[in-house]
């Protein structure tokens, strides 16, 4: 997601394939086709896949997640359009167009970037195997009663410290989800963090959606398939308020 700040951005000289003259290039084409004055644009090692930028007399300065810094000219060319698109149109809610969309979820990315995501990501505890629960036995058990399709190559993982607020999260582009190990618990019902999980990897099988429709009604037919997911729901608001 991108947004906006008001903050200078680093001499970043060289990432990957492409050095800052050449994204600044690609973002000055593309916003003068917009009405867009670009100052520059620097590649940034954000942990999210993201874009930030603030307005400096007049002129955009621009930090740009350096997950893109493997991409073709064309994917980064498009991807520069995109965002300066997005930053006329405020209100989008579609920010990626179909090309970029199968870019950011081809095989290709996940190789190139996915364990740099991973070393970046400090509460990972990097394993499905907890000390009372195997998340990849849950997976098992959610594919064999035919409540998901197989997602390959998925990286799941328990967090490193348990998160009451935040019971699961996935990343669909890097195709990593992790549940919070508050749910790794011999006070937690099975059921329970299998249902975590099965919310979480209902986001990797939808893939990349518009701003807004994550949890849509589409979604929570989806979500309601899970067998006991009206008890697992109740299990986690009490562990949130902290009475399990």
């Amino acid at each position: 997601m991108e947004k906006m700040v008001t903050y200078s951005l680093p001499n970043v000289t060289d990432v990957g394939n492409i050095d800052r003259s050449s994204l600044t290039d690609y973002f000055q084409r593309a916003g003068s086709k917009r009405g867009l004055s670009v100052l520059y644009a620097d590649f940034f090692p954000f942990k999210e896949f993201k874009t930030v930028w603030t307005k400096r007399g007049g002129a955009l300065e621009l930090k740009v997640t350096d997950y893109m810094a493997g991409a073709r000219q064309d994917i980064l060319e498009e991807f520069a359009d995109c965002i300066c698109r997005r930053i006329i149109c405020k209100r989008s809610d579609e920010i990626y167009t179909p090309v970029m969309k199968e870019w950011l979820q081809s095989q290709e990315f996940v190789e190139l970037n996915r364990s740099t995501y991973l070393q970046r990501s400090r509460n990972l505890a990097y394993t499905a195997k907890g000390i009372h629960y195997d998340l990849e036995e849950a997976r098992t058990r959610l594919l064999s009663e035919g409540l998901l399709p197989d997602i390959p190559d998925n990286y799941i993982t328990w967090t490193k410290r348990p998160n009451l607020q935040r019971m699961g999260y996935c990343s669909v582009i890097m195709r990593v989800v992790a549940v919070s190990s508050a749910l790794d618990s011999g006070e937690v019902p099975e059921f329970v963090s299998d249902y975590v999980l099965y919310h979480e990897l209902l986001h990797l099988n939808d893939g990349l959606k518009a701003l807004g429709s994550h949890h849509d009604a589409a979604f929570r037919t989806k979500e309601r398939k899970y067998p006991r997911w009206k008890e697992a729901e109740v299990a986690l608001r009490r562990i949130a308020s902290g009475r399990i």
